[in-house]
């Protein structure tokens, strides 16, 4: 059975099983998918399969930057009935797991251990509620989720013991309506299949305005699974051939110039293994000529969110549903521009951002559950942490952390060997404090070793996130968003930045780096730390040591099974002075390998200039 077009919320009935006398359970359950973005689609619906003894699933393409596809078991003991487990691979990116129950155990729960087995130890931000979901393809709204529970078309939400199962409930209208909806204690909203919205009604021409639901025009189509649908395994390079995403025999097709590279599906879907099978593409050009609704708006989507550059020009009414910000951005750059690796880069990570914060799962879920009237919990607080010997670097790096926006900011402020009352300091703190911004200031004893002081501010910090800030070094006012947007997508437990930048103080020198990122690796860099306060904990904080606490911070996650992951390193430029660091490297370091170089201070444009430092000292950013 095709489980994209089994509506969830409907229990398929095995004749001879889960009656009175019979066995309840099946034999087998295989679930064989293209990606493991479709195999996180079918967990929804394959809660409405029974349960089995021996269950199979298949995925023909892994691409290399996601792991083996490995089960993490449950965490409740739910898998002691388990007898014999294999994980195998097939051909050059395919894999297969197989497990073995003897006393049965659910598919959905099976398939949600699997997919998060291949997206590494944490399963991400969660929304705070649980949503209910109705209708064919409504799987893809809600991709991954255990916690997802089909309900029937007029409800009511099926009850655990005195609480309902869902908090809001979506139903997908297939063009011939829904019932009224029953239950009067869980909201439902109603959105439109792919193929209803653009059906034309009787009488109409063939390319109809979209029926919608909904005030929002982008929350009418379905999400983007950021989890595995992002800038992972995005290529630095510009030399590869431009594609173009246009129409072809009435589907929506990328086409490189010689073959079709991928036919786009009727709902827009673009999976991990699309993704893969683009990255060589210099960028991709939009073709906007003929109307097809939700498969290319939504592929449009898919395609930035993975980091992909795009151009198209204007957008025309129809593709409202992209979002004005992702609809300018996609008109801001044209083809020839993209031969320049840099910019090309900088449209990739403003296309990325855009299509993230407005298409991604948690994103499209946070505004269905406002739009229900539900209260949607705050974001994460992130406590800043800025440890510094230097008094008159701290207004230079307040102005630095006031500026940044898309996060909810905490700064713990640890003077290490002089004093709040300083007049620099006093005066620094007074207007970063002005701001309305929570900031926590820590006298440390001079001496005190740096790891120390580190874990001291740590505790006195209030957030669930921790970021670690130098000094003297540049961030861009989204420093803190991309990183947040690197979490919820990679899954990771640390997240930081690739060394691009260099500023080399002594020679006046702009260097630039050519390096890999949106990857998991160890190799970012100490000022860009973002790590939860969990992965903290299990490592006992930074090492007591006078210098090197990020890298072995950075190796301690590893030892303890913890993922690290490195996101561009755009917004950020590494200050080298004379003197005064805890990385004790030559110039000539920074000068090797693969490099740009400018005279002078010449950032990336996603620095977006610099602030003017806090408390008076206008020279503190030179």
């Amino acid at each position: 059975m095709d489980l994209d077009v089994h509506p969830v919320g409907e229990r398929v009935e095995v004749e001879g099983v889960g009656g009175e006398g019979e066995p309840g359970s099946v034999g087998l359950v295989a679930v064989v998918a293209a990606s493991v973005s479709d195999l996180r689609r079918a967990v929804a619906v394959a809660g409405e399969l029974p349960r089995a003894a021996h269950l199979l699933v298949a995925v023909e393409y892994v691409p290399a930057h996601l792991g083996p596809l490995a089960p993490v078991p449950p965490g409740m003991d739910e898998w002691n009935d388990l007898y014999e487990l294999r994980v195998r691979r097939v051909g050059r990116r395919g894999w297969v797991c197989e497990a073995f129950f003897p006393g049965g155990t659910g598919a959905a729960e099976f398939l949600s251990a699997v997919v998060h087995g291949a997206r590494g130890r944490r399963r991400g931000s969660g929304t705070g509620f649980f949503g209910g979901l109705h209708g064919r393809g409504a799987g893809a709204w809600l991709p991954g989720e255990l916690s997802a529970r089909g309900a029937p078309a007029s409800g009511p939400v099926e009850m655990d013991r005195v609480t309902p199962v869902s908090d809001v409930v979506l139903r997908l209208d297939e063009g011939q309506g829904l019932p009224f909806w029953e239950d009067v204690e869980v909201p439902a909203l109603d959105r439109y299949t792919a193929e209803a919205a653009y059906r034309p009604a009787a009488g109409t021409p063939d390319r109809a305005a979209p029926r919608v639901y909904g005030p929002d025009p982008v929350g009418r189509i379905a999400p983007v699974d950021e989890r595995l649908v992002n800038p992972s395994g995005f290529r630095p390079e510009s030399g590869g051939p431009m594609g173009l995403l246009t129409v072809h025999d009435g589907n929506v097709v990328l086409y490189d110039g010689r073959k079709i590279r991928a036919e786009v599906p009727r709902d827009g879907t673009v999976t991990d293994a699309g993704l893969d099978h683009v990255r060589d593409l210099r960028g991709v050009r939009v073709d906007w000529s003929e109307n097809t609704g939700t498969a290319m708006v939504r592929a449009v989507a898919s395609l930035a969110a993975g980091g992909v550059p795009l151009v198209g020009g204007p957008v025309p009414v129809w593709a409202a549903g992209l979002g004005e910000e992702l609809s300018e951005l996609l008109s801001s750059t044209e083809e020839e521009h993209l031969a320049d690796a840099l910019r090309r880069e900088e449209h990739s990570v403003r296309l990325r951002r855009a299509a993230l914060r407005a298409h991604g799962v948690r994103a499209r879920w946070r505004a269905l559950a406002a739009e229900a009237g539900l209260a949607v919990p705050p974001e994460p607080r992130v406590s800043v942490v800025l440890c510094t010997r230097r008094p008159g670097m701290v207004g230079f790096a307040l102005a630095q952390i006031a500026r940044q926006r898309g996060a909810e900011v905490e700064v713990v402020l640890a003077l290490h060997g002089f004093p709040a009352s300083l007049p620099e300091v006093a005066s620094a703190v007074a207007e970063y404090e002005a701001t309305g911004r929570p900031l926590v200031v820590h006298e440390a004893e001079g001496d005190t070793v740096f790891g120390a002081v580190l874990n001291e501010a740590v505790a006195r910090a209030s957030g669930t996130l921790v970021a670690k800030w130098d000094d003297d070094d540049w961030y861009g006012p989204e420093h803190l968003a991309d990183l947040l947007l690197a979490r919820t997508y990679s899954g990771a437990d640390v997240v930081g930045i690739s060394h691009s930048y260099t500023y080399l103080e002594t020679l006046d020198l702009t260097v630039r780096r050519t390096s890999f990122s949106e990857m998991p690796h160890k190799g970012i860099l100490g000022g860009s730390i973002l790590a939860d306060r969990g992965i903290l904990e299990e490592v006992g904080g930074f090492r007591p040591r006078p210098r090197a606490v990020d890298s072995q911070f950075l190796l301690a996650v590893g030892r303890v099974g913890g993922r690290v992951y490195r996101t561009h390193g755009l917004g950020y430029v590494l200050r080298r002075s004379g003197e005064g660091h805890t990385w004790n490297v030559d110039l000539g370091y920074f000068l090797g390998g693969r490099t740009e170089q400018w005279t002078g201070w010449r950032p990336s444009a996603l620095l977006e200039g610099v602030p003017e430092p806090f408390g008076g000292r206008r020279d503190a950013g030179r």
